[in-house]
C-alpha cells in the first residue's frame, strides 16, 4: 500500500466485510503502530458502521439488511473492541492469559527511560560483584575493560532485536554475553510479575507463542487479526504475528516497504517482506486520493528509477499509482533546485536556504499558497536551523514542531544544576550554576571560588548575594520537587528578576512544558527527578515542545509519517546520512554479536551501515509523498560530489548534471553559488511596526495574602484536641478534632433552627458523618457540650437577639466573598438577618476559653 493509497479505508472496509460475514467485533483485533492511528481506526470505523446503518450504504459497500443485527451489534461493542497498538494488543494477550506466564494480570507498563535506570543498577551490582577475583565473572568484565557499561547499555537498548543475544567464539563476545545475561537476569527479577517495560512486554510475549494452553487461550479470544504499518515492525513483533497465525488465527497485514524508516527503533523491513514470500499476496493498492497527477508521476518515476538500481525497495514494491478523486483535477507542481560551487558546504547551505525561502514566497505570493498550508522537511534537526535562519530573515512566518535535545537544552540543565546544588553544592553543577542565570559570574571568579579549599565560605566572603540566593534554593529543595520548580522558574529572587525573564520565547515555552510535566506526573523526591532528567538528556529522539502559532511548518522526516501538506519543501537534500561509529553490533538476522575485537566486527558493520544507507532513500520517498499538490526539493553539491539523496535524483536523471527544465508545471535549475549572489526578495507588504505593551516590565510580586483565601485560615486557633490524621494524609482528608466536632455541630443546629430539647434534633446531630471517628461514649460527651452551647444560644433568642418570628429575612450559612486590596476573602457567614428594618450580622463562637478577638 504505497504512500496516499487509502491503507485506513481499505482497513475500515475489511471490518464492514468481517461484520457482514457474522464475525462479531469483539473477535476482531486492529493493530496499529501509534495511539493516534488507533484512535482515527476506531473512529472511522464507528463513522462507517453508523453510515451503513443509517443511510443503507458506505462508500461502495450497501447494507445487506440480514446483517443489520450484526452492525448494530458492532455499534454497542465498539468502545470496548480491541483496537490498539503493537504494544497495546501484546498486553492485552499478556493480561488474557497472565496466570500461565507467570504475571500479575494487573501488571503495570514503564517508561524505557525507567526500566535502563532500573538495569543500570543492576549493572553497577554485577560490576561490583565481578570484582571478586572467585567469580565467574570477574575475568570477563576484566577483558572488557572500562567500556564494559556502556557496551551493555548499547546490548539493553537492541533487545528488541532478539530474543536471547548470540555470542561466537571471541572472547569479547563471549565476556559481553555474560555480563548481559547475568545483570538481565538481575533486571527481571526487580522487575517481577507486576512491571514491564515495551521491550519485556516483547520478550513476554514470545514466551506466550511458546505456551500452547496461552496460544489456545488467545485463539478463544480473537478469530481475525488486522495489523497495519507492518514495514516497521522488529523482529520480535515479527516473530510474535507469525506464530499467531500459525496458529490458527487469520491475520491480515497492510504495509508498505518503501515506508520502512524506523531503523533506529530496531524495526527491519525484512520481516514484512518474509511476510510477503510466505503469506498468501493480496492485490496492492494502487489508487491515491492525495497526490495531484504531476505528484504521483513524479512518485513512480522516482520509485521505478531506484527500484531498478535497488536503492532501498525492489520493483515489486513499489507499484505504479495512479490519482483518482477529488485531485484528479488538481494541478500540480515540482521544483528541483541544487546550488553547486566549490565553496565550503555550510556556505552553500545558507544559500539553498535563500533559494528555498526564495521560493516559498513566490508560491504564497503568484500561486496564493498560505505559508500555514506549507511544511519544510528535513533529514536532519542541524538543516532545520539553517532553514530556519533564512525564513526568519525573509519576515516569513514559521513554526519549529519538534527540535532536538530538549532534555539537553540549556535552560532545562539550568534547571537541573540548580535543583542538584541545592542538594549538594560542589562539583560541575556547582560550576554550571555559577555561570548561569542564577549567579552570573565571570570564569575568573568561578575559578577561585571551585580552586578553594572550602568553595562555600568563598562564595558568602566574595559574593554574600549569591551564596543568599543558593541558600533559598537549599531550603526549596527539602519541599516537594514541583514546588522547588516552581521557585527556581518564576521567584523573582535574581536581583528582583525571575528565571523565566532571562530566556526567549522559545525557552520559555521549553520551561512551561517541563513544568507541566512534572505536575501531571509529579515524583517523589527531587533524586527522583534528578535521575529522570539526567538519563532522558542522554536520549537524542527527545525533542523540545512544538511551537505554536501560524506559519510554514518546520519538522523532520521522521515526524512527518501520517501528515501531508498541500505543499512541501525538501531542504538538504545533498546532506550524506551519518553513521555514528560503534564498537559493538548486533546482527540483525541471526542476534549474534560482534564486538570490536571480533573478525567480524567489520563485515556485520559494513552490512549495517548499507541496510542504513537503503532506509535513506526509503526516508526520502516518505518525505517526497507527503505534499498533496506542490513539492520542492533543494541540495547542495560541492564539487560536483554528489552526496546523500542526491544521488536518487541523479539515478532519476534529474540531478545538477541534468538538462534544465523551466515549466509552468516543473522547474529544474541549478544554482552556481556565489558569495553575497543570492540576496532575499523584500517582503512583499512591510508588517507595521509593534507597539510594546504597558505591561512588559511590570513584576508581580508577592503579596501578604494570597490571591484567595478565607479568615479562619490565617486565624490561629489552639483547640482543645489536634485533629487525627490519616496514617497516609495522601488517602483522604484530615479528620476533625473534638472542638472542631462540637464546633461543626453547633453551627449546623443553629442553622438549621434545632433545639436542645428535642431528642429527634439531637439524634440528627449524632448521625453527623463528623461523628463517625468518636466512640458511643465520646459521642454522647460532644452532644452534651453541644446541648449546653444551644441553650446558651435559645436564651438569647429574644432577649439580647431578634427572636426567629421577628425577623423579615434571615440567612443562615451564607455564602461569601469579600474584594479587599489585592485579596479575595471567602467564607461562610454564621447568620446574617434583617429584624425591624436593622440588618445582623452574627458569628458564633464554640470555644470553652473566651477570645473576643
Amino acid at each position: 500500500a504505497s504512500a496516499g493509497t487509502g491503507k485506513t479505508t481499505s482497513l475500515v472496509l475489511r471490518y464492514l466485510d468481517l461484520i457482514a460475514g457474522g464475525l462479531p467485533l469483539r473477535r476482531i483485533a486492529g493493530v496499529t503502530f501509534t495511539r493516534a492511528a488507533a484512535d482515527e481506526l476506531r473512529q472511522r470505523v464507528d463513522e462507517s458502521i453508523r453510515e451503513l446503518l443509517t443511510k443503507g450504504a458506505y462508500l461502495h459497500v450497501s447494507l445487506n439488511e440480514r446483517a443489520r443485527p450484526q452492525f448494530e451489534e458492532a455499534l454497542l461493542e465498539l468502545g470496548g473492541a480491541t483496537l490498539t497498538t503493537i504494544h497495546g494488543f501484546m498486553i492485552e494477550s499478556l493480561r488474557l492469559a497472565a496466570p500461565m506466564m507467570g504475571l500479575d494480570p494487573a501488571f503495570s507498563i514503564l517508561g524505557e527511560w525507567e526500566a535502563q535506570a532500573i538495569f543500570e543498577e543492576e549493572l553497577s551490582s554485577v560490576f561490583y560483584l565481578a570484582s571478586d577475583e572467585a567469580t565467574p565473572l570477574f575475568e570477563a568484565k576484566t577483558q572488557l575493560g572500562a567500556s564494559a557499561p556502556e557496551l551493555l547499555l548499547t546490548l539493553f537498548r537492541q533487545r528488541s532485536l532478539t530474543q536471547m543475544f548470540q555470542a561466537e567464539g571471541h572472547t569479547s563476545n563471549l565476556a559481553l554475553q555474560k555480563l548481559f545475561d547475568a545483570a538481565y537476569r538481575r533486571f527481571e527479577l526487580r522487575l517481577g510479575a507486576a512491571r514491564l517495560s515495551p521491550s519485556e512486554v516483547e520478550r513476554r510475549a514470545i514466551k506466550l507463542i511458546q505456551n500452547p494452553q496461552a496460544l489456545k487461550r488467545l485463539g478463544e479470544r480473537f478469530k481475525y487479526l488486522l495489523v497495519d504499518e507492518f514495514q516497521d515492525v522488529n523482529p520480535l513483533q515479527g516473530a510474535y504475528f507469525g506464530a499467531l497465525e500459525r496458529s490458527g488465527l487469520t491475520t491480515e497485514v497492510v504495509g508498505d516497504p518503501k515506508q520502512s524508516i524506523y531503523g533506529f527503533r530496531n524495526a527491519d523491513v525484512g520481516v514484512f517482506r518474509r511476510a510477503l514470500a510466505t503469506g498468501e499476496r493480496l492485490e496492492p493498492l494502487i489508487h491515491t486520493r492525495r497526490h495531484a497527477p504531476l505528484l504521483s508521476r513524479f512518485l513512480n518515476h522516482f520509485t521505478s528509477s531506484l527500484a531498478a538500481q535497488n536503492m532501498g525497495f525492489g520493483v515489486e514494491e513499489a507499484p505504479t499509482v495512479e490519482t483518482k478523486g477529488d485531485q484528479a483535477n488538481a494541478q500540480g507542481r515540482v521544483e528541483l533546485h541544487w546550488v553547486t560551487g566549490e565553496d565550503a558546504v555550510g556556505e552553500l547551505r545558507q544559500s539553498e536556504a535563500r533559494v528555498l525561502a526564495g521560493r516559498l514566497r513566490h508560491l504564497h505570493e503568484a500561486h496564493g499558497y498560505p505559508y500555514r498550508e506549507m511544511a519544510v522537511l528535513a533529514r536532519s534537526y542541524a538543516g532545520l536551523q539553517v532553514a530556519e535562519t533564512a525564513l526568519a530573515a525573509a519576515d516569513i512566518p514559521y513554526v519549529l514542531l519538534q527540535g532536538r535535545g530538549y532534555f539537553e537544552r540549556t535552560e532545562i540543565r539550568d534547571l537541573y544544576h540548580a535543583l542538584r546544588v541545592g542538594l549538594e553544592p560542589k562539583g560541575l553543577s556547582l560550576a554550571a550554576w555559577l555561570r548561569g542565570p542564577y549567579a552570573g559570574l565571570e570564569p575568573e571568579h568561578i575559578a577561585q571560588i571551585l580552586k578553594s579549599d572550602d568553595p562555600l565560605e568563598t562564595l558568602t566572603l566574595e559574593h554574600p548575594t549569591i551564596a543568599e540566593r543558593l541558600e533559598l534554593i537549599s531550603q526549596e529543595v527539602r519541599g516537594t520537587p514541583l514546588g522547588a520548580l516552581k521557585f527556581l522558574i518564576r521567584e523573582p529572587f535574581i536581583d528582583g528578576k525571575r528565571y523565566v525573564d532571562f530566556l526567549e520565547t522559545r525557552a520559555r515555552e521549553n520551561v512551561d512544558a517541563l513544568l507541566f510535566t512534572v505536575a501531571q506526573q509529579p515524583p517523589g523526591d527531587i533524586e527522583r527527578l534528578l535521575e529522570r532528567l539526567n538519563l532522558l538528556s542522554r536520549q537524542t529522539d527527545a525533542g523540545d515542545v512544538p511551537q505554536s502559532g501560524d506559519g510554514v511548518q518546520l519538522l523532520t522526516v521522521h515526524k512527518s509519517k501520517g501528515l501531508e501538506w498541500p505543499v512541501v519543501a525538501i531542504f538538504d537534500a545533498g546532506r550524506a546520512p551519518y553513521h555514528p561509529p560503534q564498537d559493538v553490533y548486533i546482527a540483525p538476522d541471526s542476534g549474534h554479536i560482534h564486538h570490536r575485537d571480533c573478525e567480524h566486527f567489520e563485515t556485520t558493520r559494513k552490512a549495517i551501515v548499507a541496510r542504513e544507507d537503503e532506509e535513506s532513500y526509503r526516508l526520502l520517498y516518505v518525505a517526497a509523498s507527503r505534499p498533496r499538490n506542490v513539492l520542492v526539493v533543494t541540495g547542495s553539491v560541492k564539487n560536483n560530489k554528489l552526496g546523500g539523496w542526491l544521488r536518487a535524483f541523479e539515478a532519476m536523471n534529474l540531478g545538477p548534471e541534468a538538462k534544465a527544465w523551466d515549466r509552468q508545471d516543473f522547474v529544474l535549475q541549478t544554482h552556481p553559488h556565489r558569495k553575497g549572489h543570492f540576496k532575499l526578495l523584500p517582503a512583499a507588504t512591510a508588517a507595521p511596526p509593534l507597539n510594546v505593551a504597558a505591561y512588559i516590565d511590570r513584576r508581580f510580586r508577592r503579596h501578604e495574602q494570597p490571591p484567595v483565601t478565607s479568615p479562619s485560615r490565617v486565624k490561629t486557633t489552639d483547640f482543645e484536641n489536634e485533629p487525627l490524621p490519616f496514617s497516609d494524609p495522601e488517602e483522604g482528608e484530615r479528620l476533625p478534632g473534638r472542638a472542631t466536632t462540637v464546633g461543626t455541630l453547633t453551627h449546623y443546629a443553629i442553622s438549621q433552627n434545632w433545639s436542645a430539647d428535642n431528642p429527634v434534633h439531637l439524634d440528627n446531630l449524632r448521625s453527623q458523618e463528623v461523628m463517625f471517628p468518636f466512640t458511643p461514649d465520646e459521642q454522647d460527651d460532644i452532644l452534651n457540650e453541644v446541648k449546653g452551647l444551644l441553650l446558651n444560644y435559645e436564651a438569647l433568642l429574644g432577649n439580647g437577639l431578634p427572636a426567629l418570628d421577628e425577623r423579615e429575612e434571615d440567612y443562615p450559612e451564607l455564602p461569601m466573598a469579600l474584594p479587599v486590596g489585592n485579596t479575595v476573602w471567602q467564607g461562610i457567614i454564621d447568620r446574617f438577618y434583617c429584624a425591624n428594618g436593622v440588618w445582623y450580622l452574627e458569628d458564633y463562637k464554640t470555644d470553652q476559653i473566651i477570645k473576643p478577638e
